[in-house]
């Protein structure tokens, strides 16, 4: 893959050719600033570059923190990384630009330089970083004005004289060498009558800004093209209207057709895109911009009233001032006049007329310097086109609140949304609009449509009934067209030029959740591949990859018109059994967390959710059955663990469950699998008691085993240790090794933990090795990955600190080429130990830190739990007193939630170690002195506070005093004194009043 970062204009990423806006925000400032800079830079300079208002310890964090946001961009190429400085070797415009300068390639730098440097990148805010702009700028606008002075001194064409001439009189007004250039150059070509226009309206310009007459050189040029003045002939008068106020953003696609039109080989240019796209504006600020690269201007013709091809000729004919009459036809006489013409032809709404294009063609053939620019919701029927397809604006992430302005979508909202509410709190709607920017994907007019209601609806509002669906945008706005009043009137002008084919696949295409592949297209929905085409090219659908799109507001229409009778029940029945099919046939390679089945499920999830929905509502046992286990295990590798339970609960309350005890006892057991995974045990064991019930009597093995492991799981965890064995037994006699070694390899795996727990070490280890064997023969890639955590865990008890991070390491590496995040999040948290044992403390920050985001986000309770007392740990070693408490109190409350004794115990342990490095010696001892005793502790456990106390003992003198609390109220009042220090729980720890 190709990677070319283009800098110049607005930043864009270019992969194989293909090309993406950069939004504005941190890491895209960061990787902008490296490319720029190509060497090393230290962290520092890049910290108080990006972060100057914050202190040194935020702004590094913050840094740490965009650096772990760039592995979301798939395009960003490794960063270099030696010590304290990075650096980051891209492909950009700038450093081919300063080359050619360099080398004197002048034609080839003017290329590069297209336009300002990071245009839209401006952060008035950040007085550091507009400095260094306002300097990059300065500097390379410096390099291109001197090279394009001397590309204008040189023996080049005419027309790229005066062209050029003018973009530096764009760039600056009052610059005199550019006009003597532009002067020159329309001399040379026959246009001493322009030429001396130019002079004198330069000299209005100087005198006006400058009260300064043009020099006398420009002068003596003006005075020697002589006096003579040609006749006009007619010529077509720049109908462009003025700047739109109203147009934001689109600044890479407006450098895209600036590139186009200014091609000798680019003829046609066509702006394609559904209705609300913006294509009206863009094509007009694309004239307005390039007009004066024509010697002849640029003439707009608005298409929309033409009704029929034979008036076309009319119509232009009166926007570039001819009146139609005598024998010849409208498009003669427009061919007559633009023959000899350089001019730019904008035509607007051509969809309905592009059964004309080849008349284009022939009007293009006969005038040579001509160019047309067309907007269509459809493609032209000719080859010689060059279409630049129209999507919606850039939409911020919610992580993106604080720069929302950055984004053109949310800036197309606030503007419009301040006419309608002048007093709009940007601060506190923020985060609708940046849900509303997405819920429309972006598009203009819908922004615009959903702004104007900002008048009687606050935006969150606004964003609610956008989720609920489209019949806020159904509303005619009489400000508006009438073309433009409703998305429901743009889109039915889209649906008069489907021919009932179309129209008829469109509306069964409605069923699909999140796009399609051509195969589920034609599975599915009937849809064959012209149909599909003729689609695509009508703005209908656009493709992104393999897949298939239709935005949804066109997919709310388009389902309307699908209405509610056999016809939707026999699409909705075979989309549902397509992504059923998909489901039952993944499930092996689901559960062992093959990459590719996983990929496959995450791509079309929003599908297999719509599919699964619907056979929960109708009744249709045979698909949810099939589905099951591979939607379990798919949640559980991909931590989506609470969305998963809660398909499971709407499957449960459903007809279907309710006609089919199978289906029941299977739903049960697998919801109680993820009750679980998010460490709600009592819940967990509940509900496996209850498949364990509904399967006996039908003798269902395969509910059976899944509730059977789930209890011995979770009896595991709250530390009954023989009720954890007799249940991991019956599992191994439903399904022996003969019948399913998946089944054997996870007996042996959750055996281990029971024999660790019971201080079998060498047991454990060698039943974890059995397993992590069983799973690799079998392929399984999701155990494996299991089994090497499992076995760096046993290492670690050992201090064996090497081995371990050698098994946690291959184990990471495992996660992240299949993707299994919840396994990815115990790796993290458990390197995290390790770097804490080997006293590398930024390492063990990271780690916990990355760890922590993982299982926040997927509701993992029981290790946000071990992860806050892991910070407690690093903040202890820091010296940080006050943070380790509030970590601490943090953990233990939640693990007080969770219900595990161990993570209760820990928090514990750590409460001692809290004591003693507040020197309270004896109060520490006392702590594990206690917790030694408790009757429940595992073996490993009591092993560990042990060797504590041997250590802490050395200088004892006494018998630690116990005030004679109970665990439960020791742990109640280290999480509620916490904030003043522990001092009355230290008070009764020591025996005094």
């Amino acid at each position: 893959m190709t990677v070319r970062l283009l800098l110049f204009g607005s930043p864009t990423i270019v992969e194989d050719g293909k090309s993406t806006a950069l939004a504005f925000e941190r890491r895209t400032q960061l990787i902008v600033y490296l490319a720029l800079k190509r060497g090393w830079i230290g962290r520092a300079e890049l910290a108080m570059l990006l972060w100057p208002e914050q202190q040194s310890k935020s702004a590094f964090a913050n840094l740490r923190k965009t650096l772990f946001r760039l592995q979301a961009l798939n395009w960003v190429p490794p960063i270099d990384v030696q010590d304290a400085a990075l650096r980051f070797e891209i492909d950009t415009d700038v450093h081919a630009f300063e080359a050619a300068v360099r080398e004197q390639r002048l034609a080839e730098a003017l290329a590069f330089c297209s336009g300002e440097l990071l245009a839209g990148f401006d952060d008035d805010a950040n007085e550091s970083w507009s400095n260094w702009l306002g300097f990059e700028r300065d500097r390379l606008r410096a390099a291109w004005r001197s090279i394009a002075l001397q590309r204008l001194a040189a023996d080049i064409d005419a027309a790229e004289g005066i062209a050029l001439a003018a973009q530096l009189l764009e760039a600056d007004p009052l610059d005199e060498a550019a006009l003597r250039g532009q002067m020159t150059w329309l001399a040379h070509s026959g246009q001493s009558a322009r030429a001396r226009k130019v002079y004198r309206d330069f000299a209005d310009r100087i005198a006006r800004e400058l009260g300064l007459p043009p020099a006398a050189e420009l002068k003596a040029l003006h005075d020697s093209l002589g006096a003579a003045v040609v006749a006009p002939v007619p010529v077509a008068t720049p109908t462009v209207r003025a700047a739109d106020a109203g147009f934001i953003g689109r600044a890479v696609e407006l450098r895209t057709l600036t590139d186009w039109l200014a091609n000798d080989d680019e003829r046609l240019v066509c702006i394609v895109g559904q209705g609300g796209a913006g294509k009206t504006r863009l094509a007009r600020r694309a004239a307005e911009h390039m007009a004066p690269r024509f010697a002849d201007g640029a003439a707009f013709v608005a298409l929309e009233e033409v009704a029929s091809t034979a008036d076309l000729g009319g119509c232009i004919a009166r926007e570039i001032g001819i009146t139609p009459g005598g024998n010849q036809a409208p498009m003669v006489q427009v061919t007559d006049l633009l023959r000899e013409r350089h001019m730019l032809l904008v035509l607007d709404n051509f969809e309905h007329l592009a059964a004309a294009a080849p008349v284009l063609m022939r009007l293009l053939d006969q005038c040579a310097r001509l160019r047309i620019l067309v907007t269509s919701r459809v493609r032209l029927p000719v080859a010689a086109q060059r279409v630049l397809p129209l999507e919606g604006l850039p939409c911020p992430e919610m992580e993106d609140l604080d720069r929302i302005e950055a984004f053109d979508a949310a800036r197309l909202f606030i503007h419009a949304a301040r006419r309608a509410d002048p007093a709009l709190d940007l601060a506190v709607e923020a985060a609708s609009i940046a849900d509303i920017c997405r819920q429309v994907e972006g598009l203009p007019l819908a922004l615009e449509m959903a702004a104007a209601w900002t008048r009687v609806l606050p935006c969150e509002v606004i964003a609610a009934e956008l989720h609920q669906g489209a019949e806020l945008l159904l509303v005619r706005d009489p400000t508006l067209p009438p073309r433009h009043a409703s998305i429901e009137a743009v889109f039915d002008q889209s649906w008069q030029l489907l021919a009932a084919a179309e129209r008829e696949a469109l509306a069964r295409l409605s069923v699909f959740r999140g796009g399609f592949t051509v195969a589920a297209a034609r599975a599915v929905a009937a849809a064959s591949l012209p149909v599909l085409g003729a689609l695509s090219d009508k703005s209908l659908l656009r493709r992104d990859g393999e897949r298939l799109f239709m935005h949804p507001l066109l997919h709310h229409l388009a389902a309307l018109r699908l209405g509610e009778g056999a016809a939707r029940v026999a699409v909705e029945r075979a989309h549902a059994r397509h992504f059923h099919r998909l489901l039952a046939q993944s499930r092996r390679a689901v559960d062992d967390g093959d990459r590719q089945a996983l990929q496959a499920v995450e791509t079309e999830f929003d599908n297999c959710r719509a599919a699964w929905r619907w056979s929960a509502a109708t009744g249709d046992a045979d698909g949810l059955a099939g589905s099951t286990l591979t939607l379990l295990h798919y949640c559980d590798h991909r931590g989506r663990r609470e969305e998963g339970l809660a398909l499971l609960r709407e499957a449960l309350a459903s007809p279907a469950a309710d006609g089919d005890s199978r289906l029941g006892a299977l739903l049960l057991s697998a919801a109680a699998h993820l009750e679980y995974l998010l460490d709600h045990y009592a819940e967990a064991e509940a509900t496996a008691a209850r498949a364990l019930a509904a399967a006996q009597p039908i003798d269902d093995d395969e509910a059976r085993l899944q509730s059977l492991k789930v209890l011995g799981s979770c009896c595991l965890r709250l530390g009954r240790l023989d009720d954890a064995r007799r249940y991991y037994a019956q599992a191994l006699q439903r399904a022996p090794d003969g019948a399913d070694p998946h089944n054997v390899a996870a007996i042996a795996g959750n055996l281990a933990l029971v024999e660790k727990a019971l201080g079998c070490h060498t047991e454990a280890l060698k039943l974890t090795i059995q397993a992590h064997a069983q799973y690799r023969r079998l392929g399984d890639v999701a155990g494996e990955a299991l089994c090497l955590n499992q076995i760096a865990n046993l290492h670690l008890d050992k201090k064996d600190h090497a081995t371990a991070g050698t098994y946690l390491r291959e184990g990471l590496a495992v996660c992240d080429r299949h993707g299994l995040v919840g396994t990815r999040g115990f790796i993290l948290a458990n390197l995290t130990e390790v770097a804490l044992r080997t006293g590398d403390l930024d390492a063990a920050h990271e780690h916990a830190r990355r760890a922590l985001e993982i299982a926040e986000t997927i509701g993992n309770r029981a290790n946000v739990c071990w992860l806050k007392l892991q910070l407690a740990n690093l903040a202890m070693r820091r010296g940080d007193l006050d943070a380790a408490r509030s970590a601490l109190a943090a953990s233990l409350a939640m693990a007080v939630s969770v219900g595990r004794p161990s993570l209760q115990l820990a928090g514990v342990v750590c409460f001692a170690e809290l004591l003693a490095a507040q020197r309270d010696a004896e109060c520490a001892r006392g702590v594990l002195a206690f917790a030694a005793e408790l009757p429940w502790a595992s073996v490993p456990e009591r092993d560990d506070i042990n060797e504590r106390l041997a250590q802490w003992a050395a200088d004892a003198r006494t018998v630690p005093f116990w005030p004679g609390l109970s665990f439960d109220e020791l742990i109640h009042r280290i999480v509620i004194e916490a904030g003043i220090a522990h001092a009355s729980l230290i008070a009764a720890l020591r025996g005094t009043p």
